[in-house]
């Protein structure tokens, strides 16, 4: 009877034990609003930085419940309101879309957002210094005066920049503002089309042809999405496309100036990680991304019957001219 007794008070600590361990365990809900290269950059950056800086193995001490809205904004509230039925202990929210779903689901889970362009003018936070409240983040604010200037410099008897992007997003509708006054610093006509989901992106690349000498697009979710019509259109009626996203360079791009995703996922995780050691999300101020990168697609280049050669020398001129202002760039050619 002692053994008997003896064992079931070892599996009652065993039992304990367990229990407690996965209590121990973090459980993070990951939101973003749809599947592209670049925001699943953003994810798999958050979760390969968790596990080799800060030691968060998945399955071990730290669950993953990644969704993604598929471009639906009222699928992207029934997540985040998910996420606080499970009590999950801290929410990643990707784009802005979700972040702002997850902002009006919660007042007591931390939120950490990511690739959020303007966090202010979205009502994320009020302060990007002092964020308060349950919220802070990294801002992906691109550098479109910059983008704007490189397709000049490149292309200096342009007259005309056609952009797509999608009016009910907020991100968009600030990037698309900060572009047409880029363009008339540079004496430059922008020359928009917009779309409300995917599957307007085809006709509206179609609608900019033969009025445009470039076409730029920013990092709208709903075109980067469709970001392969842009292209098919752009190369069969030899338009340069240029993109403020290098992750999708590969979709019938000529270049692309801006941040790597990636990367901008694994400068995430060192938020996370200080909130998940005790720091209060409010008292961490916003933070931007860093160090930028300008590729080049050979294949557009020839596609475009451009010379690769005449393009590199004047790519490396306007990046020499970003680092002697202090600006972070890597210059790249993709095949």
């Amino acid at each position: 009877m002692k053994k008997i007794g003896i064992a079931v008070f070892v599996l009652f600590v065993l039992g304990m034990s367990l229990g407690a361990l996965a209590q121990d365990k973090v459980k993070i809900g990951i939101m973003q609003i749809i599947d592209h290269p670049a925001l699943n950059a953003v994810r798999q950056g958050f979760i390969d930085a968790m596990k080799e800086v800060y030691g968060y193995v998945e399955g071990e001490n730290i669950e993953y419940d990644a969704q993604s809205a598929q471009g639906d904004v009222a699928t992207a509230n029934t997540i985040a309101r998910k996420f606080v039925t499970e009590k999950v202990n801290l929410i990643v929210s990707i784009a802005t879309p979700t972040s702002q779903a997850a902002v009006n689901a919660t007042k007591d889970i931390p939120i950490v957002f990511t690739a959020v362009t303007d966090p202010v003018s979205a009502g994320l936070v009020k302060d990007l210094e002092r964020p308060g409240g349950n919220v802070t983040g990294i801002s992906d604010m691109t550098p479109v005066a910059r983008q704007i200037a490189l397709i000049k410099f490149l292309f200096p008897e342009a007259k005309r920049i056609g952009t797509l992007y999608n009016a009910g997003e907020v991100n968009s509708v600030v990037t698309n503002e900060l572009a047409k006054k880029s363009c008339a610093e540079l004496g430059l006509e922008l020359v928009e089309a917009t779309v409300t989901s995917t599957a307007d992106v085809a006709m509206a690349a179609q609608s900019l042809v033969g009025k445009v000498d470039a076409i730029y697009v920013s990092t709208d979710n709903t075109v980067v999405s469709a970001l392969d019509a842009v292209g098919n259109v752009c190369l069969t009626n030899k338009i340069p496309l240029i993109l403020a996203d290098p992750t999708t360079i590969g979709k019938g791009a000529l270049c692309a100036l801006g941040f790597d995703y990636y990367l901008h996922g694994r400068q995430t995780a060192d938020i996370v990680a200080r909130i998940l050691k005790g720091e209060k999300p409010g008292d961490i101020p916003v933070e931007f991304a860093k160090k930028l990168s300008l590729l080049v697609n050979q294949k557009t280049v020839d596609a475009l019957g451009l010379s690769m050669a005449d393009l590199e020398v004047k790519v490396q001129q306007f990046v020499e001219e970003m680092k002697k202002e202090g600006v972070e760039v890597t210059f790249g050619k993709v095949e």
